[in-house]
């Protein structure tokens, strides 16, 4: 049941904070944070990470959407045989993060990112919540293993 929750809890936080985004920075007003070591900002992305096929959408929802139900099904299959803590943990960051995204892609035709961290190389690349968890538990699948 905790993962339940786990995964519930990033839904709701990454989607709040995405519709404070949405409302409090329209268009390109951006805001420095963190002593200008985090960008905040409203950006749309039609595609995948890093805007990986944002001309094709259709097909990131459709995949998206396999991933998730793909997702589902392992995390249930793992509940029901109680076993793969690390892995259950995993899984419910990723579909949090994965299900606030594509919520976004299906409801508003992009995903809405927020931050970016101001570092030489990353300056360019906006997140949101939901990505970072996606990112923490393909971590720990890989590590897990």
């Amino acid at each position: 049941m905790i993962y339940i929750l786990i995964l519930l809890a990033v839904l709701a936080v990454d989607l709040t904070i995405k519709n404070h985004i949405e409302h409090k920075y329209p268009g390109n007003r951006k805001k420095d944070v963190a002593w200008g070591c985090i960008t905040i900002r409203n950006s749309k992305n039609t595609g995948g990470f890093l805007n990986f096929m944002d001309k094709k959408s259709f097909l990131v929802k459709v995949f998206s959407g396999v991933l998730i139900i793909g997702c589902i099904i392992y995390l249930i299959y793992l509940i029901v045989k109680n076993e793969g803590a690390i892995k259950k943990l995993a899984l419910a960051l990723i579909l949090g993060g994965a299900l606030s995204n594509e919520y976004d892609r299906i409801k508003k035709g992009s995903v809405t990112d927020y931050f970016s961290i101001n570092l030489p190389f990353m300056r360019n690349i906006v997140f949101n919540l939901g990505d970072m968890s996606i990112f923490a538990g393909i971590i720990l699948l890989i590590c897990d293993d």
